[in-house]
């Protein structure tokens, strides 16, 4: 076996797959959705979940949602 055909069975396939495997990660999806960033509105109604209601104390859901409330974490650094 000379040096071009152990080049081309060892070397070319992979820095293909090298390649390929980057263009994965580095080029972004088409499809991908628009990300929720901090600071913007919430386009969602508030969903509160316990997986026990009445372990929690709390009334059986529902499905209703409370108008104006507004979720999440907040604070000041």
């Amino acid at each position: 076996m000379d040096v071009l055909v152990s080049i081309l069975w060892y070397a070319v396939p992979t820095a293909a797959l090298v390649l390929l495997i980057t263009l994965l990660v580095v080029v972004p999806p088409h499809s991908r959705k628009p990300r929720y960033r901090v600071g913007q509105p919430w386009p969602h109604q508030p969903l509160w979940w316990t997986a026990n209601p009445r372990g929690a104390h709390l009334p059986a859901p529902d499905g209703r949602t409370a108008a104006g409330e507004r979720g999440g974490a907040r604070g000041n650094w």
